[in-house]
């Protein structure tokens, strides 16, 4: 069993991850982009909060011999869910409208492909010496759902919007990966 020495011993080695320290960027298709100029440079600088989703196996029960077995059978990810801040024209808000809007046509309601309206989203995280120490890529990204903004006559509150998106898989990535997309994306 570890000391109280072993412990501090540890946490001074590897310090904390601080929840404050993180920026992400949206990679757009083009098409979105132009309904929506500028949008992934907006999008980076008004995320209030975003949740790192779960990542789990999926399993099935499984019987050959002897008592029962999970058996994997697929990875499953969670929706990526973030607050955003809204400008006075609410402008965010409107670029995620005008992305699901080319998506599924707000007129005759035909479908794109994928490989039409899909973006990328990377998320990285920093230390307090403003060092990566994480960052993840979410791939086929799009959005799923906006949320509702709360006004009220009483509320001086920054106004912000919840939005989920939708993607294939994330996979946590290098630095290197990072400051490629990151140097690409304006």
């Amino acid at each position: 069993m570890g000391s109280i020495t072993d412990f501090v011993s540890e946490i001074n080695k590897t310090g904390f991850s601080r929840a404050n320290r993180y920026e992400m960027m949206f990679v757009v298709p083009t098409a979105v982009n132009g309904l929506s100029p500028g949008l992934s440079r907006s999008l980076t600088y008004r995320i209030a909060s975003v949740n790192l989703p779960s990542k789990s196996i999926a399993t099935t029960e499984t019987k050959v011999y002897g008592p029962v077995r999970q058996a994997p059978y697929s990875t499953t990810y969670d929706q990526l869910t973030f607050s955003m801040y809204l400008s006075k024209d609410l402008r965010e808000r409107k670029s995620m409208e005008n992305w699901m809007h080319y998506i599924v046509d707000y007129d005759n309601h035909k479908i794109r492909y994928l490989n039409e309206y899909k973006g990328s989203i990377y998320l990285a995280i920093f230390d307090e010496q403003e060092n990566q120490t994480a960052s993840y890529h979410f791939m086929e990204a799009f959005p799923l759902s906006i949320g509702e903004v709360a006004l009220a006559y009483a509320n001086e509150d920054v106004a912000q919007c919840q939005i989920t998106m939708s993607y294939r898989k994330y996979i946590e990535t290098d630095s290197k990966q990072w400051q490629a997309a990151n140097g690409s994306y304006y």
